[in-house]
């Protein structure tokens, strides 16, 4: 992997090679957050990409659950989708693949430099192939290849608790504790 270097878009595939190397599980559990301005949510994320389903909860108790090839949200028709498509972001970093911001056709975005952070963590910046000032960042977990943090365009996602080789529970009723400080990093 190359470090500390400004990457072109012909080496995003070498990059999203090298992150999905790093997995070791197939099944994962997340909590955390996600901010977008004033506005923030918790939600628990669960992903078993061998088995090709996913789900995720709220702290509003809102649902959405892929499998089967079939994608279902709360209150609303079921929709068949292929698997990883209809991941929303906090699932998708789980599954980092998912992500449409790899470099590939008709992604906006490409893997520019990756950098060491902390103990156990790279920090990847993209850039936008069509303006180069506009980034986004993520901070990949070294030891699971899970993004732990995703911020793009002011939205932030943080996983605040991760937990790989569980198994799924769509029925998960989890506690959600009040946010009263800013979360702090774990790299």
């Amino acid at each position: 992997m190359n470090l500390d270097v400004v990457l072109s878009r012909t080496d995003s595939h070498s990059v999203l090679d090298e992150i999905v190397a790093l997995r070791t599980h197939t099944s994962v559990r997340a909590k955390g957050v996600s901010q977008s301005g004033q506005s923030h949510y918790q939600f628990v994320a669960e992903l078993d990409a061998k088995a090709e389903e996913w789900h995720l909860v709220d702290d509003q108790g809102r649902r959405s659950w892929a499998g089967g090839g079939r994608l279902l949200q709360d209150r609303e028709a079921s929709l068949e989708v292929v698997f990883p498509r209809g991941m929303p972001k906090a699932v998708q970093m789980l599954y980092p693949e998912a992500l449409l911001m790899w470099g590939r056709r008709g992604e906006s975005f490409y893997p520019m430099l990756i950098q060491e952070v902390g103990q156990r963590s790279l920090l990847i910046t993209f850039e936008h192939i069509e303006d180069p000032a506009f980034r986004a960042t993520a901070v990949t977990n070294r030891s699971t290849g899970i993004i732990e943090k995703l911020a793009v365009m002011g939205a932030i996602i943080i996983l605040t608790e991760v937990e790989t080789g569980v198994q799924l529970d769509p029925r998960i009723k989890p506690e959600f504790l009040p946010i009263t400080d800013w979360i702090r990093p774990n790299y």
